[in-house]
């Protein structure tokens, strides 16, 4: 018996010994606080092209009219001169073109965000003659500022005014570029 209550004494002394290893002789400690800032993000959303047509109505160009001679006995001539208006573009200063929705922008500061459009090539070319040109004049947003959240976008549109003096050709023009910007106020 007496084997055993040293025993269980030594393992006892023993485990004493280990922690007391165990524990540093000089120990302090501090609670620090913490604090993070979450900084304001926007997103923004657009497509990448814009495909617009100028139709017959933006020339303001007739489609149709009645002869000067309102009526015929099946054998009167029409009347082929001066001919009509077939305008292309050459005597047009402004033909403005409307893109509903170009651009979303989510963002998480509760903010004001303004949105600003401009064309950073403002020259199509016609893509067969390579020479006629159209212009754009001016481009603006719809909807240029609001205040956006994570859940609920700002969604604008633009509107486009073009001059076609130098769009002496049908066909497609391309070349063109506006910038969609969206800047917080904060």
């Amino acid at each position: 018996m007496k084997t055993k209550f040293l025993a269980i004494i030594a393992a006892s002394l023993s485990a004493v010994g280990s922690i007391i290893a165990g524990v540093p002789a000089n120990a302090v400690e501090q609670e620090v606080n913490v604090e993070i800032t979450i900084q304001p993000t926007m997103f923004l959303r657009t497509f990448e092209n814009i495909s617009l047509d100028i139709t017959q109505g933006d020339l303001g160009a007739n489609d149709k009219d009645f002869d000067t001679n309102p009526t015929t006995d099946g054998n009167t001539s029409l009347t082929v001169t001066p001919r009509p208006s077939l305008t292309d573009g050459s005597e047009l200063l402004a033909v403005q073109k409307q893109v509903k929705e170009l651009y979303a922008v989510w963002a998480n500061s509760g903010t004001e965000v303004n949105v600003s459009i401009e064309a950073t090539q403002d020259t199509l070319t016609n893509t067969t003659d390579g020479v006629s040109t159209a212009i754009i004049t001016e481009v603006t947003a719809t909807e240029p500022n609001g205040q956006p959240t994570a859940t609920q976008p700002l969604v604008g549109g633009a509107n486009f005014t073009f001059n076609l003096t130098n769009a002496t050709a049908t066909g497609t023009y391309n070349g063109g570029v506006v910038r969609v910007k969206a800047e917080a106020q904060l």
